[in-house]
């Protein structure tokens, strides 16, 4: 297989941020530990495919680090611990620590109103914070939902300021600010021009400038330039229906909800830094520092377990920090166990790997001891845990689909959807698409994609006027009649 091991201390890597570590010498012969995780990477990973580099940092030495599969099918390169992924959502945590060393430098006031800084965002009549960005709990609008509805893609030319510009057209929010949690990019984007309002300096600068060069991470940035050259980079795949891989790279530059490259050393050195708080000592802790969303006087809010960028939950019996990140043809997970000092990381080059389960089972092989006599999550217990029932809808069939064929256009998105009646079945015809809808009982459309939910407005004859975006995420986007032929 093409692979590469390495089992060396971390003096040239991680020993100069994290003092302590001794050295360990490349073993001669596979160990019985690396035996094992060659199978279970190996039943997904060929040698001939895109993979993947798995590692693992035990009181910041490694203690495992190898790479599987292939940087880059067209020369095959292997992938090795040295390979630069992208790691897509995992970057969050460190924008989130950009943000508290900008409040260091009182530069920043998280609990202030975010239009002190991005005077252009609509006033909504909430104050929104940029507590309430980190912790998704803003109610902005997604704005990777609001590109795929206007028909942009990762592949397409779209500047950050365009990102920017569909944000602050926006004339609603999904939800009054500290009330719900919802996952949402735009927040950690904004993030990062809050830094260059304040700083004068871009995000990937100011991480240079005080992480990435002070923790010595030679191979780590925020890639805030979609055609920059970048030694040693793995490229991104994803696989057609009959398996074959092509590329699947991203053409957009906005960063901050993702964005960062780095090596699986590199990464180590940063998070093995920061729970064993060797480095800006108390971070981590203000990173964890509890949030309740809104609740009433008789009835406290929940408390998040998701703060600045890092998912707090437990793992037979461990506590456990994590993230992971899917973007493209790339696919990363950050997996720590910060209380017995160990950090696992998986970084791939394909979108048909789930590195959340690999790195589980590859975490019970290394840190063996560990689980022995753990406390294990039956399937009893974690199955559907975090599943939305979602009722199926009623359909009416006595509705004309001529009744709704015409032009519709949104102001907020500068988009136009077409709705047609094609032999006899109201169709949205879009992007070079057709995309069949159905009427519900309770007068919405709805069809494929999932997302594709419309609410029907009518006026005082049962005409309809207007279709609202607004049964899912995002919510409350009109687009007006304005043709009925």
């Amino acid at each position: 297989m093409r692979s590469r091991c390495i089992l060396w201390l971390i003096a040239a890597l991680i020993g100069t941020s994290t003092p302590g570590s001794a050295q360990n010498s490349v073993p001669t012969e596979q160990s019985p530990i690396e035996k094992r995780v060659d199978q279970i990477v190996q039943q997904i990973v060929s040698p001939d495919q895109p993979g993947c580099t798995i590692a693992a940092f035990k009181n910041g030495q490694l203690a495992f680090a190898k790479g599987y599969g292939l940087a880059n099918l067209d020369h095959d390169i292997p992938n090795s611990p040295e390979t630069v992924f992208r790691i897509a959502s995992v970057s969050k945590h460190v924008t989130a620590a950009c943000m508290l060393l900008l409040e260091d430098d009182d530069l920043v006031d998280l609990d202030a109103d975010i239009r002190e800084y991005l005077p252009k965002l609509p006033d909504y009549g909430h104050k929104i914070t940029i507590r309430h960005l980190l912790h998704h709990t803003s109610g902005l609008r997604e704005y990777s939902y609001l590109m795929m509805m206007c028909d942009i893609d990762d592949s397409d030319n779209w500047e950050k300021e365009d990102a920017l510009d569909m944000i602050f057209r926006q004339r609603g929010l999904d939800f009054i600010p500290g009330e719900k949690y919802s996952y949402c990019n735009s927040g950690y984007f904004l993030c990062s021009i809050i830094c260059e309002r304040v700083t004068g300096k871009s995000l990937r600068e100011f991480a240079d400038l005080k992480i990435f060069k002070p923790l010595k991470m030679l191979h780590t940035h925020f890639h805030d330039e979609s055609t920059e050259v970048v030694k040693k980079r793995a490229n991104g795949y994803s696989p057609d229906e009959a398996g074959k891989y092509h590329l699947d790279e991203t053409g957009l530059d906005q960063v901050g909800d993702g964005g960062i490259y780095t090596t699986i050393a590199d990464f180590g050195i940063w998070t093995s830094a920061l729970i064993q708080d060797t480095w800006k000592p108390g971070l981590l802790k203000r990173m964890l520092s509890k949030f309740t969303l809104n609740g009433l006087p008789s009835q406290p809010g929940e408390e998040l377990t998701y703060r600045f960028g890092i998912d707090e939950s437990s793992y037979r019996s461990y506590r456990t920090l994590s993230h992971g990140g899917a973007w493209v043809g790339y696919r990363s997970q950050m997996w720590i166990l910060p209380d017995e000092g160990w950090v696992f990381l998986c970084f791939a080059n394909r979108s048909d790997f789930n590195p959340r389960r690999v790195l589980r089972q590859v975490s019970e092989v290394i840190a063996a001891d560990l689980f022995e006599d753990a406390t294990e999550m039956t399937r009893e217990n974690w199955r559907g845990r975090n599943r939305v029932e979602e009722n199926a809808p009623e359909y009416r069939s006595n509705e004309n689909p001529n009744d709704f064929i015409g032009l519709y256009y949104s102001e907020e998105l500068q988009v136009t959807w077409l709705l047609q009646n094609r032999s006899g079945e109201l169709t949205m015809v879009n992007w070079g698409d057709d995309y069949p809808l159905k009427l519900t009982k309770d007068d919405r459309l709805v069809g494929k994609p999932a997302w594709l939910k419309l609410k029907i407005h009518r006026d005082s004859e049962k005409n309809v006027r207007n279709l609202e975006f607004g049964t899912g995420v995002p919510t409350g986007i009109m687009f007006k009649r304005y043709s009925e032929n």
